[in-house]
């Protein structure tokens, strides 16, 4: 008779340091590859080694999923692009877990991830993101919202989808709703803030995934401090000129202000020069600049210019057609075109600077 001790998810949960929920355990099963097979199924459920799943929390210890908000406050500057590109890309050739999150308005990403019909039936059956925040308004009617239906499951134009890849969809609706959010404390629970609700939403899922990629408004409103509200990193998009190089400072500085109200960190991984074209001398003053750490200087603050990424991403004319699902771009040569290498680049050196910080 065998005399392995066994364990089922309930004792997982406890044996986790520290302790979490069974629905916690559950996830790790979806998320981690590695997540040991049980030994056995009985009528209760599965049971496993408990000797294999100590080895396994160990080796576990650490692996919390990094939650990378993308902003800029000007529109234009290929942040939704470079998002969606970099969460393609951690999905497909990192084979990580992730789940894109959009909260932009314009809904681009989601559009470009799953094409206009099909986010248009989901928007009108209340499977966006806007459904969550409309059921905050209303709290004396039943919710609709459901993650479980909401999140888009093996999305992408890339291989017919990429299998690791999610989706929470956008809808144009937040430009009303985020307007209105603010009051969601006076509707009769001062208890609900306003800025934490997507977190709350997100509880049950998070824990399925090694990265979360949230693209943001061109604003620094309740629906971005949503984002940044469960965030670990952020990464601003820029174009190497005047206009869009000069909120940078403001972001961080608010960034940093909405971190220390909440009393934790979300710490500026770099800024990515996007739209480059080498043939322009403002472009190549503004890198150097970036590059020397100056957009800074002469500030009245302790605040660090965040590092300029080594990869960058120039001017591609394709670019806008590689953004439209129903252009027939499966491949990511095809999708991204020239562009393709600098956006592995830089996805490896996400990943690097992440660890960096966790270490």
């Amino acid at each position: 008779m065998s005399s392995k001790k066994l364990v089922g998810i309930s004792e997982i949960a406890e044996m986790a340091d520290p302790p979490v929920t069974k629905q916690a355990v559950t996830n790790w099963r979806q998320r981690f590859d590695d997540f040991p097979k049980p030994v056995q199924s009985l009528q209760a459920g599965p049971v496993w080694d408990a000797e294999v799943i100590a080895e396994w929390l160990k080796a576990k210890a650490g692996h919390q999923p990094k939650v990378i908000s993308f902003i800029n406050l000007k529109g234009g500057v290929a942040k939704t692009t470079t998002s969606v590109a970099v969460a393609e890309i951690l999905a497909k050739d990192f084979r990580k877990h992730v789940l894109f999150i959009d909260l932009d308005p314009q809904t681009n990403a989601t559009i470009n991830l799953i094409g206009e019909d099909e986010w248009g039936k989901r928007d009108a059956d209340g499977r966006t993101l806007a459904q969550l925040f409309k059921d905050k308004l209303r709290p004396d009617s039943p919710c609709h919202f459901d993650i479980e239906k909401s999140i888009i499951r093996g999305v992408s134009t890339i291989d017919g989808g990429i299998a690791r890849l999610d989706l929470l969809p956008s809808s144009i609706e937040f430009i009303d709703i985020q307007e209105k959010l603010p009051f969601v404390a006076m509707q009769g629970n001062y208890d609900n803030n306003p800025q934490d609700i997507l977190r709350r939403a997100l509880t049950s899922v998070i824990d399925r995934y090694d990265y979360v990629i949230i693209d943001c408004p061109p604003s620094l409103g309740i629906v971005t401090k949503n984002g940044l509200r469960f965030s670990t990193h952020y990464v601003i998009p820029a174009i190497p000129d005047i206009v869009s190089t000069w909120g940078i400072f403001q972001i961080v500085t608010s960034v940093d202000s909405f971190a220390e109200s909440i009393n934790r960190k979300i710490k500026p991984i770099g800024i990515v020069a996007t739209k480059v074209q080498g043939n322009i001398d403002l472009h190549t003053r503004v890198l150097k600049d970036l590059r020397e750490g100056r957009l800074f200087s002469g500030k009245d603050t302790d605040l660090k210019q965040p590092r300029l990424f080594e990869s960058a991403i120039a001017q591609n004319a394709n670019t806008a057609r590689g953004a439209d699902a129903e252009a027939g771009l499966n491949t990511f040569r095809k999708k991204y075109g020239p562009t393709y290498e600098p956006h592995l680049a830089l996805t490896k050196e996400i990943i690097e600077r992440c660890n960096q910080h966790r270490n």
